[in-house]
């Protein structure tokens, strides 16, 4: 899946993959207002990464599957155990945090080992991170809480 987008009062346009962009706009690089075109749909870089929190590309052919869908139209192939999807009895996709630190991405973890890795320093509060069903990339300290820390806090409470 490429998107092509274009900063404004530019005429020509770049090429990302979905992982790249992600991380182009967690580093700052490209903006959330911007242009974007993918499949020959024009929309906000916004709005491109919403639709793709829906859908995913295919291991085997690489066309775009539906996250609802249970096997990819083109050819057949069911999703992997570890695709996300939207089916929820599927924890993967709920839990699925990637990480971005100075423009390089982690991940994905699940929310367990992301809490784990911000407890033992691996990951740091400022780190940005994303998962699935979130719009943009927000900062590890606003979407992990740190039971220890609020342990801690409500017992100097005392």
């Amino acid at each position: 899946m490429n998107y092509r987008i274009q900063k404004p009062g530019d005429v020509g346009f770049k090429t990302y993959s979905l992982e790249g962009l992600r991380v182009a706009v967690a580093s700052g690089e490209v903006q959330l207002d911007w242009q974007a075109r993918h499949n020959g749909k024009e929309m906000t870089v916004t709005e491109a990464l919403k639709e793709a929190s829906t859908c995913y590309e295919c291991y085997e052919c690489g066309k775009e599957i539906s996250s609802l869908a249970a096997a990819c139209p083109s050819c057949g192939a069911p999703l992997r155990a570890g695709q996300p999807s939207l089916d929820p009895t599927n924890a993967t996709a709920s839990s699925a945090f990637h990480v971005c630190r100075e423009g390089k991405l982690f991940g994905p973890y699940t929310e367990v080992a992301a809490r784990n890795h911000l407890a033992d320093g691996k990951i740091q509060p400022d780190d940005l991170c994303w998962r699935p069903g979130m719009d943009t990339w927000l900062p590890v300290s606003h979407v992990l809480r740190l039971a220890s820390r609020n342990a801690y806090a409500r017992a100097d409470r005392r």
